[in-house]
């Protein structure tokens, strides 16, 4: 199978992101010292009469927000979110939309989609993996006007008057990574869009590519995502009642407060792909023909990133290089603290799939190397309560990992990167 080539504008961004990564470490080594020492803000978990569960997350403490590229340009959207596990059920939006509760709602659908080449302005190709290889973008759709209603002022012209041309808004980190500006092109096999704006990564759902409902749908975008909605008067219990309502009984659900989440999107708490990309670079792919939910990533990619190495407690792992770091730090603490016997098994780090196993969604973190598994016979995902000694979890958050113990669906054996540990 052919390698892909990396062209002179890919080479660049490598190095750019390079760069970027160094300053986002050097500046928020410091921020992040106190914070972390102190610990992360609980979430508040309640579950109704149904049985059906939800997550409201206390705002979250500065250890608890990751480090990102312009993570102070722009305020995320203040709206009320509501996210369920695999997206919500065909009518919602219809639904919601009429409910006297909202005075605004927009629900935005997003699936991964599958990048065969690109062009900037002038009609340069960009990028132009080598077939089988594509490279996973994580796209949204939205009805514009619906959208426009939550943006500010400042910048909802050119946002919705692009999405109703047709045209797609990339988010500022997405058009780094992508070396495009307005005028340039990305093709997903068949169909292409245009870039027609760039935008704040906060206005945008920290997507890499946003683009209308009608354009979704021809480019393949199915799911209905995530909920964003405006009230004149909430409180949290009243909002889980409305959208509770609306659901079938037992639906798993997360739910945030207006300024709850640094990422007004998805499954809150963790990082987007884009954010993912910056720090342990892009790769391009080629989907399985058995099981699109695995891949094979780009060699290249893999070769420069992917390494097996001997840690303390668990032996030999296969993880991102850079994961060893805060990984090591961990692993070194819990033996110093004599807390070493709490782990028992390696289960598992670099994993070459998509969050879920699902065709539609985006990379794992497991496919970065960036999260790892440790234990699972006894932190099985779905486990109502999982075994991890809370001792193992304040470690490894200290050094910068999200525990998936605190996740809708309940991950206890996953710790996945988060942000840059501590100096």
């Amino acid at each position: 199978m052919a390698s892909p080539r990396p062209s002179r504008v890919q080479a660049r961004r490598r190095r750019l992101t390079i760069s970027v990564i160094g300053l986002v470490v050097l500046a928020t080594a410091t921020v992040l010292v106190l914070p972390r020492l102190l610990g992360p803000s609980p979430a508040a978990t309640a579950q109704g009469p149904d049985g059906s569960a939800s997550v409201v997350p206390t705002t979250p403490s500065p250890a608890s927000t990751p480090s990102v590229p312009g993570s102070g340009a722009v305020e995320p959207i203040a709206a009320w979110l509501a996210w369920v596990p695999g997206g919500f059920p065909a009518g919602f939006a219809g639904q919601v939309s009429n409910t006297d509760a909202f005075t605004a709602t927009v629900v935005v659908a997003g699936d991964t989609l599958w990048l065969t080449r690109s062009l900037d302005a002038t009609g340069t190709v960009v990028d132009h993996p080598d077939p089988p290889f594509r490279i996973p973008l994580d796209a949204f759709a939205v009805d514009p006007s619906a959208y426009g209603r939550f943006l500010p002022p400042g910048d909802r012209a050119a946002i919705v008057d692009a999405l109703q041309a047709g045209e797609a808004v990339l988010g500022e980190t997405s058009a780094s990574l992508r070396g495009l500006a307005p005028g340039g092109t990305i093709r997903f096999g068949d169909r292409e869009v245009v870039v027609g704006a760039v935008a704040p990564d906060d206005l945008v759902g920290w997507s890499e590519v946003l683009v209308s409902r009608d354009v979704g749908t021809i480019l393949g975008i199915e799911h209905d995502r995530y909920l964003l909605a405006s009230a004149d008067a909430l409180t949290v219990p009243a909002f889980r009642q409305v959208i509770r309502s609306l659901l079938p009984a037992g639906t798993l659900m997360r739910l945030e407060r207006p300024g709850g989440t640094r990422f007004v999107r998805v499954a809150s708490g963790v990082n987007p792909p884009v954010v993912m990309k910056t720090v342990f670079g892009e790769f391009a792919a080629a989907p399985r023909s058995d099981d699109p939910a695995f891949f094979t990533p780009d060699p290249v990619w893999y070769d420069a990133n992917i390494q097996t190495r001997r840690v303390p407690i668990l032996g030999e792992v296969t993880c991102h290089r850079k994961l060893f770091p805060p990984l090591l730090g961990a692993l070194r603490e819990l033996v110093q603290r004599g807390l070493d016997d709490l782990i028992h098994i390696y289960s598992g780090c670099f994993a070459a799939r998509t969050v879920g196993r699902s065709a539609t969604a985006p990379p794992s973190q497991h496919a970065y190397g960036a999260a790892i598994d440790i234990d699972a016979p006894t932190n099985a995902m779905g486990d109502t309560t999982p075994a991890m000694d809370p001792r193992v979890v304040e470690v490894f958050e200290r050094w910068g990992f999200k525990w998936g113990g605190a996740f809708v669906i309940t991950d206890g054996m996953h710790f996945e990167y988060l942000t840059p540990p501590a100096a």
